[in-house]
């Protein structure tokens, strides 16, 4: 199969697993009297099941509930929907999404000087996929931030993985400690991930990113033969059409108990 294809196998993937987590694997973090909520942070898992968490919350009290794509939101068309009253007579939720992540331009700084004005009753989200630096969230001083990371735990499982067989022991340990900080589905996500780019590593393929992470991930696809890195590309893939499907009494994390024992 093209690599190409299965990069953007891998993208799909990604997008529909984290709209469609089991909440109630999420406990609250922020109340939801909050006027403006920021959520942000690379661990995209979480931060879109809180998303998920206040939407659902928001229609239980009837609350109006409109998503914004910055890309083609205009300035005027965030200040009318602001200023705007829901057709109900209740307070709205306001969902703006990835302002953080629009390129440099006047558009976007009137957009994020707008919002860090809003003192009204609407309720509002700003939901980004990058982490902001405290400098980015200063200028939103009524909002309250939560910041979702990825542990160090997912990282140290990531990078003990190998095409060489051995260590199993340690693998599964450093699995069981990333499942417990980080949860199976993003354990999931976060392992899709890494073979996209040790594929891409392995193909010549451009990686954006440091040098230093640029250099590690070509020394661990070394450890993998490319046949190895599409057969574990497919398994991941039909293990996401099998509990996508119902097809299997296993759970992701088991799955990914015996995903290792095959590496």
């Amino acid at each position: 199969m093209n690599l190409k294809i299965l990069f953007t196998l891998s993208k799909n993937i990604l997008i529909d697993q984290e709209l469609t987590l089991n909440l109630l694997d999420y406990k609250p973090y922020l109340a939801d009297t909050d006027t403006m909520i920021i959520l942000h942070g690379d661990n995209t898992t979480q931060s879109r099941a809180k998303l998920a968490e206040l939407i659902q919350s928001a229609k239980q009290k009837n609350q109006e509930v409109t998503r914004l794509e910055t890309k083609k939101l205009t300035l005027a068309e965030l200040d009318t929907t602001l200023g705007s009253s829901s057709l109900f007579g209740t307070n709205k939720l306001i969902i703006v999404e990835e302002l953080h992540s629009l390129p440099n331009s006047n558009k976007k700084k009137d957009l994020i000087k707008l919002l860090s004005k809003h003192s009204g009753s609407e309720d509002v989200v700003l939901w980004e996929k990058r982490a902001l630096t405290a400098t980015m969230l200063k200028k939103f001083p009524q909002a309250k931030a939560q910041a979702f990371k990825t542990s160090n735990q997912v990282f140290k499982w990531l990078d003990s993985l190998s095409g060489k067989t051995g260590n199993l022991k340690n693998k599964h340990s450093l699995l069981t400690e990333a499942l417990n900080s980080d949860g199976e589905y993003f354990c999931f996500l976060m392992l899709l991930r890494q073979v996209r780019l040790l594929l891409q590593a392995k193909d010549s393929g451009k990686i954006k990113g440091p040098p230093f992470m640029i250099s590690k991930l070509k020394s661990q696809a070394s450890s993998f033969s490319l046949p190895q890195l599409l057969q574990l590309h497919q398994r991941l893939l039909q293990m996401d059409y099998s509990h996508k499907t119902s097809n299997t009494q296993l759970s992701l994390a088991q799955d990914l108990d015996l995903l290792l024992l095959g590496m």
